[in-house]
């Protein structure tokens, strides 16, 4: 059986810095596409073992529940459930659960992952693996083609440059996710 990865989508992208503080309208989705293009890329053949769930009162109106997205499956948790209840239900459910990663950096979850015997992943922890896995890949062909994304390294030095921000009591409204209810 082949190893699957479920994440918190909102959790990620707040901890990856792709989201803004004040957002335009549209901004909260080109933040999950950002997030979306940057796992596609750094998953490569194996985005199809990915599942990101996000909470849908964050969702675009008309938005399908369940989407695609260049393999990756995208899980818009039900109105009346968090995308943290989705994924402990998702967790739960899991018939391998040795063979699932939980990524989050929501105790909640990494507990719930803990329980039932699967791996459980910090952000930091998601971007080691992306590191060591870039690494290990033969160069791309077209190499000389620069790609807008940035690198898992790249990404885990931002991550840790802004990390001592999500502690600011200053900053404390940037970082709650409740802000974004529609």
């Amino acid at each position: 059986m082949r190893h699957s990865y479920l994440i918190d989508g909102y959790n990620l992208i707040h901890a990856l810095g792709m989201i803004q503080r004040n957002l335009a309208p549209g901004g909260l989705e080109a933040s999950r596409r950002r997030l979306l293009d940057f796992l596609a890329e750094s998953f490569g053949n194996n985005a199809s073992s990915v599942t990101i769930v996000f909470d849908a009162k964050h969702a675009p109106p008309g938005v399908q529940r369940t989407q695609s997205h260049h393999g990756l499956h995208i899980l818009f948790a039900p109105r009346n459930q968090s995308a943290d209840d989705l994924i402990e239900t998702l967790i739960d459910a899991e018939t391998n659960p040795s063979e699932l990663t939980v990524i989050s950096n929501d105790q909640r979850l990494q507990n719930a992952a803990h329980r039932e015997k699967a791996h459980a992943w910090s952000h930091e922890d998601l971007l080691d693996f992306l590191e060591k896995r870039q690494a290990a890949a033969p160069p791309a062909a077209a190499a000389d083609e620069k790609s807008d994304l940035m690198s898992p390294e790249e990404m885990r030095r931002w991550l840790k440059e802004f990390e001592p921000l999500e502690r600011d009591p200053e900053l404390k409204e940037f970082f709650d996710l409740d802000r974004f209810e529609d």
